[in-house]
């Protein structure tokens, strides 16, 4: 499952590192930007069925839980570069895991059926749809835009518009009650994966691969109702995202899980040892890069009369090989995080929550 993360965490950091090449869709739509942080919320799930397969203490998830809601909040003002708790957003990523883990630690606890656990996913999926449905049939083309949409209606109401993304200025929040709402779905799909990974020797593979097939078909058929939608956090957007994360997982365990032999070969062993270096460190690795990117283009530097941003300075300096400039920023970023991510798996330095 680290290979997995790691694989993740990977694309993370490399579509970030490119400036100005990949984005999510302005609003319905799918792009590869966009399946990254629910392939996470997936894998999540995955993670939460091995690591809690024998039950959890109260207080070991309390503990998580207050912990991430606290460097969420911490990281939501790095973000912003403000201290100001009147614009402090108190929604966010790590929130979102906070009210998920919970979530799903109390409903796994009286739904163990990989069935039933389905079921449920798809039940909440459903309701939440119908919502979308039902709220859209007065916005225009019939569907949620932003500023009619669940999350402009509750989000609001519940936290107060300037502790919501953009202080309510984009007329949705993508980590918002609806949002987490519809995201569960994503973790008990991953959380039915882990307990068919824990299924050894029972074609887990050929399990893994139908799983998230029939998955990704149905995102298909549920698309055409309800279009994807990473912001919403639409049905067929949740459904799709799950699928090729499970997909993915079922790939990694092809290659690196099943039927392990003492000799490895070479090549194969140096690419799960590199994944694995990002799937054990993806918490530093995945905000860390948000954290750097925050501190470079908000700390600025005076240089003569000219007052500039680090990032820029970044740029400029990237812009004097020759080559495009992109390519050499990509090549500085990306390798900053490349020899820190292998320098801390190679030491056993993990920075966990």
């Amino acid at each position: 499952m680290d290979t997995t993360r790691g694989f993740i965490v990977f694309l993370s950091i490399f579509t970030f590192s490119v400036p100005g090449v990949f984005s999510h869709a302005p609003w319905y739509g799918l792009t590869m930007l966009d399946t990254i942080f629910p392939a996470f919320v997936t894998i999540f799930g995955t993670s939460m069925a091995i690591a809690y397969r024998k039950g959890v203490s109260a207080k070991r998830l309390g503990l998580r839980t207050f912990r991430l809601i606290i460097f969420g909040l911490l990281f939501n003002m790095v973000a912003a570069w403000s201290l100001d708790l009147a614009t402090l957003r108190f929604t966010g990523v790590l929130q979102l895991f906070a009210v998920l883990g919970v979530l799903t630690v109390v409903i796994t606890k009286y739904i163990k059926r990989i069935g039933a656990l389905i079921v449920l996913s798809f039940i909440i999926f459903g309701i939440y749809g119908a919502s979308l449905l039902v709220v859209g049939a007065g916005c225009e083309d019939a569907l949620p835009q932003m500023g009619c949409n669940p999350s402009h209606i509750i989000d609001p109401v519940i936290f107060g518009e300037n502790h919501t993304y953009a202080q309510g200025e984009r007329g949705h929040d993508p980590e918002g009650i609806p949002t987490i709402f519809s995201a569960l779905g994503n973790v008990l799909l991953g959380f039915v994966a882990g307990k068919i990974l824990l299924n050894k020797g029972k074609k887990v593979g050929m399990r893994l691969f139908t799983f998230s097939t029939a998955l990704i078909l149905l995102s298909l058929v549920v698309n055409v109702i309800i279009p994807f939608n990473k912001r919403l956090w639409s049905p067929s957007f949740g459904i799709i995202t799950a699928g090729l994360t499970i997909f993915i997982l079922a790939i990694c365990y092809v290659i690196f899980d099943k039927n392990q032999s003492n000799e490895i070969k070479p090549f194969k062993k140096s690419v799960h040892w590199v994944l694995e270096a990002y799937g054990r460190n993806s918490f530093l690795v995945y905000f860390g890069k948000y954290v750097l990117y925050a501190v470079l283009i908000n700390t600025s530097v005076t240089i003569g009369e000219r007052s500039t941003s680090l990032n820029t300075l970044l740029m400029d300096f990237s812009g004097s090989f020759g080559l495009p400039a992109e390519i050499i920023y990509f090549i500085i970023y990306f390798g900053i995080w490349l020899v820190i991510t292998l320098y801390a798996h190679k030491n056993k330095i993990y920075v966990k929550i």
